[in-house]
């Protein structure tokens, strides 16, 4: 398996899309930070999601799962791409 695939890689790569689509400064991006601390409402989270699916080519599970903090969300992420935590 490459590196490329690892879950690291992955929250990187999330890291990186959050800071750029909600104008964050990716040192504020740490997994227990919570969406609402962020500034991210709910219909920005999901139009996130959405190009995390664009970006990644991955379908996101219709999920009911609250994602609170930031690993929540690379959590949901990563039950979509199934190669980042498989090894």
């Amino acid at each position: 398996m490459s590196s490329s695939n690892s879950p690291e890689v992955l929250q990187q790569k999330l890291k990186e899309m959050i800071a750029e689509e909600f104008s964050i400064s990716i040192d504020k991006l740490t997994p227990e930070a919570t969406v609402e601390s962020l500034g991210i409402d709910s219909l920005g989270l999901i139009d996130f999601m959405f190009k995390v699916e664009d970006e990644l080519g991955v379908d996101m599970p219709d999920s009911r799962t609250p994602l609170l903090t930031l690993a929540d969300v690379y959590a949901e992420i990563a039950k979509a791409t199934p190669r980042a935590v498989k090894g």
